[in-house]
Parts: C-alpha cells; sequence; structure tokens
C-alpha cells in the first residue's frame, strides 16, 4: 500500500492562511480536501513552529472546530451531497503543504542526532514496533503535533500504520509490549483525565468508561508519554468518492448484537451488527430494524469499542446507503455528536 497516494486519514494540511488542518476519512470530493482545523496561527498561542516562529494554538473539540470555522472559515463550509451534510472542505488550489505521516518518520530518521526529546520517543516507538511486528518502516508514519513541528515536551505519540495485514500484526505486538511491561496502560488519575477530555461524563459513568477504554490495545503510555496508533486498510479496498451516497435520516438508538467485529482497529472502523432493536427513534420515516446491518465512526476512540458476539446499544445518526440510489442498508454514525455513544451492554447495567 503506498501511504503517499492520496489525501487520507493521518495525513495534515496547510491552507494559504496557514491553518494546518487534519484530514478526515479516506474519500474526496475529486478538487476538495475534507479536513478539520487543528491549530490556528495566533499571537497567544502556546506552540510554536520553529521554520518560521509562528505561533499556533490547537482546538480540538468539534464544537469549537466549527464555531472557528463558522466565524473565519465560511467558504470551507460547504453541503456535501454524497454525506449529505456539512463539511469542512478545502479546495486543493488553497492547499500550500500536504504532511503526510510517513514523510515525517523518514525525516525523524535522516535527522536522528539532532531530535528533541519528544521526536526520540516518537522514533523509537515506531522502530520497536516495526522490529516487534515484521512490518516494514515505510507502513508506519508519525502524525499529530511531531508531523507539523509543533509539539511541546509533553506532547503524545501519533503513530499511524498503512495496510490491512500489517495492522493486524502491529495489534499482535502491542499486546505483547503490554504483556511485556514495554507499553503500559493508564493509571486511573490518567483515565480520569482522559474521561473528562473526551467529555465521556456526558453518556458513561467513569466505571463504564474505564471497562470499555481498558481493553484497547491502540493507546496507553510509552515511558511516560501518551501514544495513540491508528489504523488504515489498504486503500486498493475503498470505492471511490461517490460510489456509495448517505442520506441523513435522523436520530436513533439501539440495542444489537455484533456479529464481526473485523474492521475493529480501522479508521474509520466498523462493526457489522444483527438483532436490532430500536430504543428511541427520530426519523424521517420509519426504518425496519432489520435493514440496520452497521455501525459506523470516523473517530478512533471508538475503535475496539465493543467486540464480535457482544449486546450493544448504540446512539447517533441513522444513514441510509445508496449504490446507484439504490438503497442496500442503513447504518449508525457514532462520534459525530456529544451525546452519541456506543457500549457494552453488560457493561452500563
Amino acid at each position: 500500500m503506498n501511504a503517499n497516494s492520496e489525501f487520507i486519514e493521518g495525513d495534515f494540511v496547510e491552507d494559504i492562511n496557514n491553518i494546518i488542518f487534519d484530514v478526515k476519512g479516506l474519500e474526496h470530493p475529486p478538487t476538495r480536501v475534507i479536513a478539520f482545523p487543528r491549530y490556528i496561527p495566533d499571537e497567544k498561542g502556546d506552540r510554536i513552529r520553529k521554520v518560521d516562529n509562528r505561533k499556533y494554538a490547537k482546538i480540538y473539540d468539534l464544537n469549537l472546530r466549527y464555531t472557528y470555522m463558522k466565524k473565519f472559515l465560511r467558504k470551507y463550509l460547504v453541503y456535501n451531497e454524497v454525506f449529505d451534510m456539512e463539511l469542512c472542505e478545502i479546495p486543493k488550489t488553497d492547499i500550500i503543504r500536504h504532511y503526510k505521516p510517513a514523510n515525517k518518520l523518514k525525516e525523524l530518521i535522516s535527522n536522528i542526532e539532532f531530535l528533541d526529546e519528544t521526536q526520540q520517543s516518537a522514533l523509537k516507538l515506531a522502530l520497536i514496533l516495526s522490529y516487534k511486528s515484521g512490518v516494514p518502516l515505510k507502513n508506519l508514519g508519525i502524525s499529530g503535533s511531531i508531523m507539523v513541528d509543533l509539539h511541546k515536551d509533553n506532547s503524545d505519540i501519533d503513530i499511524v500504520v498503512y495496510g490491512t495485514k500489517e495492522s493486524f500484526k502491529v495489534i499482535e505486538a502491542l499486546r505483547e509490549f503490554f504483556n511485556e511491561g514495554i507499553l503500559r496502560k493508564y493509571s486511573m488519575d490518567e483515565y480520569e483525565r482522559l474521561y473528562v477530555f473526551r467529555k465521556a461524563y456526558e453518556v458513561l459513568d467513569f466505571k463504564a468508561f474505564i471497562k470499555h477504554e481498558k481493553r484497547k490495545l491502540f493507546q496507553g503510555m510509552f515511558k511516560d508519554r501518551e501514544f495513540f496508533i491508528r489504523f488504515i486498510e489498504n486503500l486498493s479496498e475503498k470505492k471511490p468518492y461517490g460510489y456509495y451516497r448517505y442520506k441523513n435520516l435522523g436520530k436513533i438508538t439501539v440495542k444489537a448484537r455484533v456479529i464481526d467485529d473485523a474492521h475493529s482497529i480501522f479508521t474509520p472502523v466498523r462493526y457489522v451488527i444483527d438483532n436490532v432493536k430500536i430504543i428511541e427513534a427520530e426519523t424521517k420515516h420509519s426504518i425496519k430494524p432489520e435493514n440496520i446491518t452497521e455501525i459506523v465512526s470516523f473517530r478512533g476512540r471508538f475503535c475496539q469499542q465493543v467486540f464480535k458476539g457482544e449486546n450493544i446499544i448504540a446512539k447517533g445518526k441513522i444513514e441510509a446507503v445508496l449504490e446507484n440510489n439504490y438503497l442496500t442498508h442503513y447504518r449508525i454514525i457514532v462520534g459525530g455528536s456529544p451525546k452519541d455513544y456506543l457500549v457494552n451492554e453488560e457493561f452500563v447495567k
């Protein structure tokens, strides 16, 4: 898989205003890139880019991002007919730089003697993951603040793994690293900070939150530095932009059973479900529960959230999935609203 082939999850782009955006998903219009502002030029910002001494502030909360875009980037907010929603789309003609995680990893290796402590930690984790898993370094990348030289002394490590088979190899290596103590799970204090940072308290009590988070292998601590690993499937397995179209039908809450979690580590993440029972629905028309067959999220926090064989409860947006204008099935999107959730039913009893 060529990690440099196009605009994909984990990439960042910089526009003519020197705003840095993180790319969302794997499907983009031919002349535009779906991405959301992450680092904005700000004289009061706490991050400095060494190459031009420009100060930046980070915005992460989705509501804050939309507030910022409506005030300063209105021209980028457009209605997308494929996804049937307003999205931030940057014209490719406005993009002055495309940041690729794979390129940053190569850069760190080439400049190994000049790296600061944060960069050294990221490189070391990538190297030992490659060695332990047998996955070539060309299938790994460094994303996040390190990729755009806006990291701080306490910044976390964001690693991207490219390729379906390669991703499963890395997951197994991570499992061994936790068992061997090379990596560790969050402490209770660290789980509390994560709970507050994600605003999970709006939908989930702390005990249930921990039960879900403790099972995840793609996040934790490496030498007291937080890490998060994002997995990207082979792009050759994806349909081109516009092959499927999605129609927003409203909000829904369901109970269901997970029958396939083969895509649970990837971004976007997908779970196949059956035995669906609708608890509550505010939809444009009635929907047969047996036609709701998957749960999808574009947010990494929902990876490894539930597993095959588990009974789950999900709340999110319900969409009709169309192929050649014919309905194929319905899917639930979680993560677009702070009130969305996906939980193991046993954990919330």
